[in-house]
């Protein structure tokens, strides 16, 4: 990816932003505060550091330490049951504390959305950005299991964390607009591991202009998937954007090939 593709990407993305915000649907009234704001602040703090530590530890095995144990199972590649996993639906759970608040259980997000209109033109917007990404960088052929396995991991798993969590306690905590900045960034901020000294390190030749530009697009990226998860108040939504944003260029390329 030439470094200047990353940085178009990164605008255009900020441009969307801005304008689900400002221009699509509208934001619902702010959730009700449940716990105290130190405790949902802990929460929050908790899980991220947890997922963050053990993506370290994971691209650390990967490239570097081989030898290190890292609790895993492959099914059948691509599907791997693995700690990172594991946690991604464990600790969502375990912060609602579902056995005893009803609304938090509520605010994970699992209901049809609160604005069909607006989904529906989020969708678009974001199948459009897709299309466009894939004219302008292409994308992988990958398997029919890959895109299903896609659903689960990352989709589910990271909406769960960053939108079903991160998202709904913040803003319990500071409101909206400061629910959204926090948790795109934090949103962002777990690919780090990844983006500099794992997988897309290796795979864009260790270029730190290409992974700045990477977390950059995380981050905004979180923005938008957060706007789309407080105006619908569904979690199903940002969970489809980030399947289209991730898979839909590959899904075009292996069409392609397989015509």
């Amino acid at each position: 990816m030439a470094d200047y593709l990353i940085y178009i990407q990164v605008a255009s993305l900020v441009a969307i932003a801005l304008l689900f915000h400002k221009k699509i649907g509208k934001y619902p009234e702010k959730l009700v505060q449940i716990r105290s704001r130190k405790k949902e602040l802990l929460d929050v703090m908790i899980i991220w550091g947890i997922m963050f530590i053990v993506l370290i530890y994971l691209m650390l095995r990967a490239f570097y330490f081989p030898f290190l144990y890292y609790p895993s199972i492959t099914i059948i590649a691509p599907i791997r049951i693995d700690l990172y996993l594991i946690l991604s639906f464990i600790l969502p759970v375990l912060a609602i504390r579902f056995w005893s608040s009803q609304s938090e259980t509520i605010n994970l997000g699992f209901k049809k959305p609160f604005n069909w209109l607006a989904s529906l033109l989020f969708l678009v917007v974001m199948i459009v950005f897709s299309v466009v990404t894939f004219l302008l960088v292409g994308g992988n052929s990958l398997s029919l299991i890959s895109f299903i396995w896609g659903i689960i991991t990352p989709a589910l798993s990271e909406e769960l964390i960053s939108r079903g969590v991160f998202t709904s306690k913040l803003e319990r905590i500071y409101g909206i607009n400061k629910a959204l900045l926090f948790s795109g960034i934090l949103f962002g901020l777990l690919h780090i591991p990844n983006d500099f000294f794992g997988y897309f390190w290796y795979l864009f030749g260790q270029n730190f202009i290409v992974s700045l530009g990477l977390l950059l697009n995380q981050i905004v990226t979180g923005w938008i998937l957060g706007i789309v998860f407080i105006k619908t108040r569904s979690i199903l939504i940002p969970f489809s954007i980030h399947y289209i944003i991730d898979f839909l260029p590959a899904i075009i390329q292996t069409i392609i090939i397989a015509l």
